[in-house]
């Protein structure tokens, strides 16, 4: 019944998260290879303040969706659920350094651009979920 309604919240999630890893990897460096002058620290502290908020919506409803399929042999599922749980694992790392430690994150040069391969790993996997789930 819920069900829907739970989609919806966590493809919006997905959506700006992945969105946001976009602009950074994509435009944001490009910009600043060709203007030495521009600063990210504006586009990184916005994402600093709304992106946790974000990746805890995306993963309280991904638990939620997970809780309706309900067989664990399903391969690609397991495959998917590891890659979320290697993106919250850096997350909480990158989150850890930046408000606990307040120091500057050791995997920062490359973090983005691993979490966004593994992000494009889920959306390729719930495609075939649903392409596999539907064809039987």
């Amino acid at each position: 019944m819920f069900y829907p309604y739970i989609l919806l919240i966590h493809l919006f999630c997905a959506i700006f998260f992945i969105g946001y890893l976009f602009v950074d990897i994509f435009i944001l460096e490009t910009i600043k290879r060709k203007n030495s002058n521009f600063d990210k620290k504006l586009f990184d502290s916005t994402g600093v303040k709304i992106m946790p908020f974000i990746v805890l919506v995306l993963f309280l409803s991904g638990g939620l969706l997970a809780s309706f399929h309900t067989n664990p042999l399903n391969f690609l599922f397991l495959i998917k659920i590891f890659f979320a749980f290697t993106i919250l694992f850096l997350a909480i790392f990158s989150l850890f350094y930046h408000f606990i430690l307040k120091k500057k994150n050791p995997l920062e040069n490359f973090i983005h651009p691993l979490v966004f391969m593994l992000c494009i790993g889920i959306v390729i996997l719930a495609k075939l979920m649903n392409y596999f789930f539907i064809s039987l």
